[in-house]
C-alpha cells in the first residue's frame, strides 16, 4: 500500500513536470502571437490551469459533503503559493519584480483577500456571498484584460516586440494547434495534480488527521505542486512575469471564484480566525514585498524567510488541531 502510494506520488510529479515545461513553451508563443504580456496570460490562463487540482479537490470534497476540506484547501493553498512556492522560486534564481503591473496586482490581490476574510467572518447570507464573489472575479478578470490591452502599447511593447521576432522565426501554427496544446498541457497538470493529491491524502489519512487539517497543510501543498514546478521552471528561464502572474492569479481564483463554487454547491464549514488572519497577514507581507523590491531582484533571505513562515504556519496548525 505504502509503496504503491509513493509510486503514484512520483508519477504524478513527473506528469506535472512534463506538462509544466510544455505549458511554458506554449505561453511564450501565445504571448507573441496575441501580443499579450506573459503576465496577463499567466494571471488568467496559466493560473486557472495550475488551479485545476484545487478545483478537483473542491469538487470531490463537495460531492463527499466535506465542505471543511474544500474551504481549508483553498486557504492553505493560497498561503502556500505566496510563502513556500514563491520562496523556493526566489532561491532557485533571481526574481526581478516589475515596476508597474506587479504592484497593481498586489493591491488587487490584497483587496480580494480582505474581502474574502470579511465575508467569511460576517453574517452575510450564503446567496449574497456567492453574488459578491462572482462580481469580484468578473471585475478582476475584466481589469486584467483591459490592463493587458493598455500594456501592450506601453510598458510591455518592448518585450512583446522581442517575442514577436522570435515567433516569426519559428514555424507558425494555426489557432487550433495552440488550443490542442493548451488543452493537453492543462489536462496533464490536472491529472498529475489529482494523482499526487490522492497519494498525499492516502498517506495523511494513515496519520489520523482531520480533513480540515489536511486541507490546510498536506493537501494544500500537493495541490500547489503545479504552481511550484511551473514557478521553478519559469524562474530558471528568467520568466519572472510568469512566476508572479501564476501565483497572484492562482490566489485570485482561490479566494474569489472557488469560494463561490463552494458556497453555491455546499455549506461553509467552520473556519477558524487563525486561518483567516494568517492568510491576511501573509498576503499583506507578500504585497509589501512586491512594492519594496520594485524594479529589483528579491533577496535570497526573503526566500528563506517566506519558507520559514510557511513552516511555522504548518507546525502551528498541526500542533493546535
Amino acid at each position: 500500500m505504502l509503496l504503491s502510494t509513493l509510486l503514484a506520488f512520483f508519477v504524478g510529479l513527473a506528469v506535472m513536470l512534463i506538462a509544466s515545461q510544455a505549458f511554458l513553451n506554449v505561453i511564450q508563443e501565445l504571448a507573441a502571437k496575441w501580443r499579450f504580456s506573459p503576465l496577463f496570460i499567466s494571471l488568467v490562463i496559466v493560473a486557472l490551469g495550475t488551479n485545476l487540482p484545487e478545483l478537483t479537490v473542491t469538487g470531490v470534497s463537495l460531492y463527499q459533503h466535506d465542505a471543511d476540506l474544500a474551504m481549508a484547501n483553498l486557504i492553505g493553498s493560497s498561503i502556500a503559493n505566496i510563502t513556500l512556492i514563491f520562496g523556493i522560486a526566489v532561491l532557485f534564481n533571481n526574481i526581478r519584480i516589475g515596476t508597474n503591473k506587479s504592484q497593481k496586482n498586489a493591491v488587487l490581490l490584497l483587496a480580494i483577500t480582505v474581502l474574502f476574510v470579511i465575508l467569511l467572518l460576517s453574517s452575510v447570507s450564503k446567496t449574497n456571498q456567492v453574488i459578491i464573489f462572482v462580481i469580484t472575479i468578473s471585475a478582476a478578470l475584466l481589469y486584467q484584460y483591459l490592463s493587458a490591452k493598455e500594456g501592450r502599447l506601453h510598458e510591455d511593447k518592448r518585450l512583446l516586440d522581442q517575442l514577436q521576432k522570435l515567433y516569426t522565426k519559428k514555424r507558425r501554427y494555426p489557432n487550433f494547434f495552440y488550443a490542442v496544446m493548451l488543452t493537453t498541457t492543462i489536462s496533464g497538470l490536472a491529472v498529475g495534480g489529482l494523482v499526487t493529491v490522492n497519494a498525499v491524502n492516502n498517506l495523511a489519512h494513515i496519520l489520523g488527521y482531520a480533513t480540515s487539517v489536511l486541507g490546510l497543510t498536506l493537501t494544500a501543498v500537493s495541490t500547489s505542486l503545479p504552481e511550484l514546478l511551473l514557478s521553478i521552471l519559469a524562474s530558471r528561464k528568467n520568466e519572472n512575469k510568469v512566476v508572479i502572474g501564476t501565483l497572484v492569479g492562482s490566489n485570485i481564483f482561490n479566494l474569489a471564484l472557488f469560494p463561490a463554487i463552494v458556497l453555491w454547491l455546499g455549506e461553509q464549514g467552520p473556519i477558524s480566525n487563525w486561518e483567516l488572519y494568517s492568510l491576511l497577514i501573509i498576503t499583506i507581507f507578500f504585497s509589501l514585498m512586491l512594492f519594496m523590491y520594485k524594479g529589483r531582484n528579491v533577496a535570497k533571505k526573503v526566500g528563506f524567510g517566506l519558507i520559514a513562515i510557511y513552516l511555522v504556519f504548518v507546525i502551528r496548525t498541526l500542533v493546535v488541531f
